[in-house]
């Protein structure tokens, strides 16, 4: 196992959590009922970023990096459900 006790907070990570239906996907009714997070992760320096659990909004989720000057480079779907990868 390693150890990542010595490791630091870097001021490079970018890391946002997003709501479906407050965040991105506001017209969509079932984004609201369902309440799922997207979770943007990334790093500062380079300006790019993945996206965890993209589903219902994909172009309100890449405006979301865009308007944080960052651009999507990959997306990691943690279990297959319409709601998670859409």
């Amino acid at each position: 196992m390693t150890d990542i006790t010595h490791l630091e907070t870097s001021d490079r990570l970018y890391f946002r959590q997003l709501l479906s239906g407050r965040d991105f996907a506001t017209e969509d009714p079932m984004a609201r009922q369902m309440v799922n997070f997207v979770y943007l992760i990334g790093d500062l320096e380079t300006g790019e970023a993945v996206v965890v659990d993209p589903a219902y909004d994909v172009d309100g989720i890449l405006d979301v990096l865009a308007g944080d000057d960052m651009r999507c480079t990959g997306a990691l779907a943690t279990h297959y459900h319409p709601d998670h990868v859409g």
